[in-house]
């Protein structure tokens, strides 16, 4: 549990920090955030216990965001249906083959 502790907060600033900096009329610095740590997530799950738990589960965890991604979805939705579903695409698709690249090919 310290480990999630001591590595949640530096992944929770550094998200808040790109999101600001990026985000605009479309969310780019969630959606890059969120590629991003699909794509370290693959690296990390390779890794011991320990440093899963510090990166991870800690880092990772705070850094990308489930939570923002839908509420963006939704607003998108609400006026740009089509911009909303690219969105929602692309998170899905590409986020889960990051992952697996990531994985399977030991960066």
């Amino acid at each position: 549990m310290l480990y999630v502790a001591i590595g949640a907060p530096f992944g929770a600033m550094l998200r808040y920090l790109m999101s600001q900096k990026i985000n605009g009329r479309f969310p780019l610095g969630t959606l890059l955030i969120n590629l991003c740590g699909a794509c370290c997530l693959g690296i990390v799950a390779r890794f011991d216990q320990t440093t899963m738990l510090l990166l991870g589960t800690g880092f990772l965890g705070s850094f990308t965001t489930y939570s923002t991604f839908n509420v963006e979805v939704l607003q998108l939705f609400e006026h740009r249906k089509s911009l909303a579903v690219n969105y929602l695409c692309i998170t899905y698709i590409l986020g889960p083959l990051l992952f697996l690249f990531a994985y399977m090919y030991h960066f």
